[in-house]
């Protein structure tokens, strides 16, 4: 079972009783070849889940329906191998950072490891091993797609003509929420970086005592995806890593060990491999920082007396956004995240919203970008925007997503078009 297939599907088959399987059903097979990439009969149903799962009345059994969801993993496949023939790339991190997210999900969604185990009948090790090359297949298509498609804008003139054009047919806008947050992140303690940045070093010295690099990996490095591999992060252009580790490589010679190198995901010792004028290929070994409860707690309590002067007028809540958030993506905007439908919301906090009048403000709450930013948020619902039909005064914003996302499409249609052309594809039933 693959891991993005199952991510689509597994909340359905986490919860149902599992099927027998009967004499000459086909457990698995090659459906199509893309660009020499093969297309599997478990990629198609894991697909067709999903649709089901979204919308009762598609029918997976439905012939039409399987094509449509064949040509379409059939288009990304050929954008994976394009993006390979294009020499574009994505670094280790963000290989590792997208399946440790993807990993998490998966937990949340079946209760538990010990469940996402028996479901795959594997260890960790071996889902998060089996995981990487789709996580990095994903991202190279993602990557060409946004590439080809990312960049596309519309006029002000082309706004208004496809307003004209489509304005009867437009759907209605769903339910929104005009939202501000501030985010505080969870920093470890000074005393955690001490006793990381110490084991760091012990582990070094170990090393430079004669102890073997592989050995003292598997046992020590916090790093799940590569310990078990002498750590080795391959041959990959330096600025693929975070800033901190690539400038520390620079300095290596080859066969080198380095000082311990503090990055946002804790410290590393790094052995140089081999160097060209643009890649290196090393291998570390990850001591990660704890975060404590403490930490946790204190962060909470900082974002609630923040929450109380707000309340007491002290401030508005967008000055408190602009002196104290962590996000420097919102910090300059008062905290503003803009519009957002209320369907898009995870639905624990759609109802959150959907209980608090507007110009409320939230406890508290969970909140992460990745892996290594955990933290909190407190959410102002500055006012809730009913469901309506888009006009221009109102919703040029979202009118001008529908006239991009409609160029997008056809520029999309042209493009999988020449890759169909250019590249072989067949469909083996």
């Amino acid at each position: 079972m693959r891991l993005l297939a199952s991510l689509v599907a597994l909340s359905v088959l986490a919860a149902a009783q599992q099927p027998s399987i009967r004499e000459g059903d086909v457990l698995d097979r090659v459906e199509a070849i893309a660009g020499g990439e093969p297309i599997l009969k478990s990629e198609v149903d894991a697909q067709l889940l999903l649709l089901a799962q979204q919308n009762p009345t598609v029918k997976p059994t439905d012939p039409a329906i399987r094509q449509r969801v064949l040509d379409a993993l059939i288009n990304d496949r050929l954008m994976y191998v394009q993006a390979q023939l294009d020499s574009i790339t994505v670094s280790d991190e963000e290989v590792n950072l997208q399946l440790e997210a993807t990993i998490q999900q998966l937990i949340r969604q079946v209760g538990s490891e010990e469940r996402l185990e028996n479901i795959y009948q594997m260890p960790m090790w071996k889902i998060r091993r089996d995981g990487r090359e789709e996580i990095r297949k994903r991202l190279l298509t993602e990557r060409y797609r946004m590439l080809k498609l990312g960049d596309v804008k519309v006029t002000p003139r082309e706004v208004e003509e496809f307003y004209q054009l489509y304005r009867d047919s437009l759907p209605v806008i769903s339910k929104q929420y005009e939202l501000y947050h501030i985010v505080r992140y969870v920093t470890p303690t000074q005393d955690a970086r001490q006793a990381a940045a110490t084991r760091a070093r012990a582990i070094r010295d170990s090393i430079l005592r004669g102890e073997d690099f592989c050995v003292v990996a598997a046992r020590t490095s916090e790093d799940p995806n590569t310990r078990s591999s002498c750590g080795d992060l391959g041959m990959r252009n330096c600025n693929d890593f975070v800033p901190e580790f690539c400038s520390a490589c620079k300095k290596l010679q080859n066969g080198e060990i380095s000082m311990p190198i503090e990055t946002p995901f804790g410290y590393h010792i790094v052995q140089m491999i081999e160097r060209t004028v643009d890649q290196i290929h090393v291998r570390h070994i990850l001591i990660s920082i704890p975060r404590q409860e403490s930490d946790q707690e204190r962060v909470r309590t900082e974002l609630e007396n923040l929450r109380a002067r707000i309340l007491t007028g002290e401030l508005s809540f967008e000055e408190a956004a602009r002196q104290y958030s962590d996000e420097q993506d919102t910090r300059g905007f008062g905290g503003a995240l803009g519009r957002l439908a209320a369907s898009t919301l995870e639905p624990s906090l759609a109802q959150l919203l959907d209980s608090l009048a507007d110009g409320q403000i939230t406890q508290p709450l969970p909140y992460s970008t990745n892996p290594t930013k955990q933290g909190f948020h407190i959410l102002w619902k500055k006012r809730t925007i009913p469901p309506h039909k888009p006009t221009l005064d109102n919703d040029y914003k979202e009118l001008e997503n529908f006239a991009i996302s409609i160029k997008q499409q056809q520029l999309y249609e042209r493009l999988v078009a020449t890759l169909r052309r250019q590249l072989h594809w067949e469909i083996l039933h």
